[in-house]
């Protein structure tokens, strides 16, 4: 169901559409998505960028760096084209695509310098979990587009989620290292920039786990096998 405040989204403007990367499967060309770059900007990835609250404030905290912001919504696409521009931000190219394969496909090898998951969407029924996206093979694939020293950054309400990432990240030997070590996550860590659906489960007073890992420069090994999803009738993400 599609709201009324999402309606006005159903139709692209050109200015909207600037900030908007081309779709395909081939591998993105990073000096012709970002014209203009200096050689020291990093790369920053968001998963799942909702409303698009988090990558526009990051996004002009740090306008000499390049965003990249996945969402299998397109209406979201288009909200937060229109809320970069509305925050001043041209620094960001958005996608509408499956994450998995948009990893897989269209990240150049360890091109990537920082990574934010914020609450994936979790499919929390049991019968429902095995639509999670991070899995082993996602995360491995992962490890492929981060570059050595890649931060990746990953919160959750649902706490068993973020710990079965943590286990699937730590079932890829040697190739990121826990800063939150010895525990290996925190919770209610105050954050910068808040999206909208961190800030309504704070106000609910759930208490939110945190992850943050640092990509080793240990060569990741062969990618998993991976057969592409069938999205269709899927809900889109709940992510913030």
């Amino acid at each position: 169901m599609v709201t009324a405040g999402m309606r006005r989204y159903r139709v692209r403007t050109d200015l909207q559409a600037t900030l908007v990367g081309p779709r395909g499967r081939e591998p993105l060309n990073l000096n012709a998505l970002f014209p203009g770059a200096g050689q020291d900007a990093l790369l920053r990835l968001e998963v799942g960028f909702g409303h698009g609250e988090f990558i526009s404030a990051l996004a002009h905290a740090h306008p000499h760096d390049r965003f990249i912001g996945i969402e299998h919504d397109d209406l979201r696409v288009t909200k937060t084209a229109h809320k970069c521009l509305k925050d001043g931000v041209a620094n960001v190219r958005l996608f509408g695509a499956e994450a998995h394969g948009f990893v897989r496909d269209r990240l150049p090898p360890a091109s990537v310098d920082r990574i934010y998951i914020l609450f994936p969407d979790p499919w929390p029924k049991l019968g429902h979990r095995r639509r999670r996206l991070l899995t082993r093979s996602f995360l491995l694939d992962l490890s492929h587009a981060a570059a050595p020293g890649c931060r990746l950054v990953m919160a959750s309400d649902t706490h068993e989620y973020a710990f079965q990432c943590l286990s699937n990240l730590s079932a890829l030997p040697g190739l990121w290292r826990n800063s939150y070590a010895p525990a290996g996550y925190r919770f209610d860590i105050p954050t910068r920039f808040p999206s909208l659906f961190e800030r309504h489960k704070k106000e609910e007073g759930c208490s939110i786990a945190y992850l943050l890992m640092e990509r080793t420069g240990s060569p990741a090994p062969e990618r998993l096998t991976w057969r592409r999803p069938d999205l269709s009738g899927l809900p889109p993400h709940t992510s913030g």
